[in-house]
């Protein structure tokens, strides 16, 4: 007689199944954690506050002091109505002057995984608070560092901002995906560049 039993060939091909199974999903497991760690790159918006200074008729705004993990990832710079989002023609349109207020923004990724970003310009209030905040409707207002913000919520584009009109002549909008507490900590860490 045989030494052959199918329950024993349906158990070893079935362990044999489930071991490549096994082993499959710990290959997968490996590539997900070693990937884990994102890395945002960041961008030097050095260049564009030094040019933005020289040729706006406002005071420029700059970050200072926000905690660990807000990373700088967009600097863009329209000077004289030609954009200089660069560091080279940042540099090179700085003196130009011209007729249009000169209007910068500043994207940062947020350590709660958001999108925030902070906007700056000479031009008229409403104009720039309805353009930036996507013609966002008012929300109430924020103190921060003893300055009233008005908010505004863009329910289409799932995003709110902050406004104000600081005493240097620029209108700043803080806008994000966040809640108003992170776009307030952006809008808190604002300071006269020098």
């Amino acid at each position: 007689m045989s030494n052959y039993s199918r329950a024993d060939a349906t158990f070893g091909s079935y362990a044999a199944a489930l071991g490549l199974l096994v082993a499959i999903l710990l290959v997968m497991a490996f590539v997900v954690s070693s990937r884990s760690e994102e890395r945002i790159p960041r961008v030097d918006y050095g260049p564009d506050v030094r040019a933005l200074t020289r040729s706006a008729d406002y005071t420029v705004l700059v970050p200072e002091g926000l905690p660990e993990g807000w990373v700088p990832t967009s600097s863009e710079l329209d000077v004289a109505g030609g954009d200089a989002g660069d560091t080279e023609s940042a540099e090179e349109v700085a003196g130009d002057g011209g007729s249009e207020p000169a209007t910068w923004t500043l994207g940062f990724a947020t350590p709660e995984d958001h999108h925030a970003r902070v906007s700056m310009s000479g031009t008229g209030p409403e104009r720039f608070v309805a353009q930036t905040t996507g013609n966002g409707e008012p929300d109430g207002v924020s103190e921060v560092g003893g300055d009233t913000w008005e908010r505004y919520r863009n329910e289409a584009e799932e995003e709110r901002s902050l406004a104000t009109t600081d005493e240097g002549g620029a209108t700043v909008v803080v806008t994000g995906t966040g809640g108003y507490e992170e776009l307030e900590t952006l809008a808190a860490s604002l300071e006269p560049h020098r």
